[in-house]
């Protein structure tokens, strides 16, 4: 599995080094909350894009990932409370009826 996650890295490294290449010198005016950018690089608009799109995703991973351990460590509680309780009633004395 970790040969096949290699294998994709490698191919978006090359697709990102490919338009890197391939738009080098083209330009964009840009429009960001009233600031005016003019003259900047496509590329560096996009890997900048990309960058935010990484830190986006990586925090609400984090906040994913705390919800679960949260739930997890709930979880796990209950069920070792549960099996304390099992074992209680298999240790109950047998009651014969008359």
């Amino acid at each position: 599995m970790r040969f096949v996650g290699l294998v994709i890295v490698i191919i978006v490294i090359g697709f990102i080094i490919g338009f890197i290449v391939l738009n080098s010198q083209e330009t964009v005016n840009m429009d960001i909350f009233g600031h005016q950018i003019q003259g900047a690089y496509l590329y560096v608009v996009c890997l900048i894009s990309f960058a935010a799109g990484v830190v986006f995703v990586f925090i609400f991973a984090i906040v994913n990932e705390i919800s679960l351990r949260t739930q997890l460590h709930r979880l796990r509680k209950e069920n070792k409370h549960l099996q304390k309780e099992l074992t209680a009633l298999r240790n109950l004395p047998f009651e014969e009826e008359k």
